[in-house]
């Protein structure tokens, strides 16, 4: 039953827009996470308060503030987005002096002139074309306690998740690969009053 629902979860339409985009953010965190990035899913978590902040990287002393647009190619990102990360990144650099930290604009299309030269301007590293593809979307996390836990996409933690391949925690296509590696299924949380 759980694997129809990750077929169906990879497979399907999105019913909004909110929902293709987080899709397109999760994807994107997962290439980070494979690059050996810890990830926040703030677009996810934080919703319309996450401050143009759709992922925030952390690799060795580089944070990365990660703004994701999932649009149809053809369509033109404008610099609007552009000027929203710049401002995001220079209010994160105030809270945090210390750190390195740098703009990644990500979309599966492309940025008009003007908004690539804004980014060249503004120092905004740029991924253009990036379509969302198919990737394993089953996090396998290992808890303090050493529990070995899997998380479902439509999981309540599933974005408070990250993945960290160096400490045998892994991203899994099939519950029964999952299941396999001693992994159990997140449980959920039920508060009372």
């Amino acid at each position: 039953k759980q694997q129809r629902w990750i077929d169906r979860y990879l497979g399907g339409n999105s019913r909004s827009n909110w929902e293709a985009g987080i899709k397109y953010e999760r994807y994107i965190g997962y290439l980070c996470e494979k690059e050996g990035c810890n990830v926040k899913y703030t677009g996810a978590t934080l919703k319309l308060n996450d401050m143009g902040r759709d992922l925030i990287a952390f690799k060795e002393k580089t944070i990365y503030i990660i703004q994701c647009k999932r649009y149809a190619q053809g369509k033109e990102v404008h610099e609007n987005h552009l000027f929203q990360l710049f401002g995001s990144v220079a209010h994160y650099k105030k809270e945090h002096p210390n750190h390195k930290v740098i703009g990644v604009f990500v979309t599966s299309s492309q940025l008009s002139d003007v908004a690539k030269q804004c980014a060249e301007s503004l120092s905004v590293l740029l991924y253009e074309n990036i379509p969302f593809k198919s990737y394993p979307t089953i996090k396998c996390n290992i808890g303090k306690n050493g529990e070995k836990i899997y998380h479902l996409p439509f999981d309540q933690q599933y974005d408070n998740i990250t993945i960290q391949f160096s400490k045998g925690e892994f991203y899994a296509d099939t519950i029964v690969e999952a299941k396999a590696k001693d992994f159990r299924h997140a449980m959920k949380h039920l508060f009372s009053n």
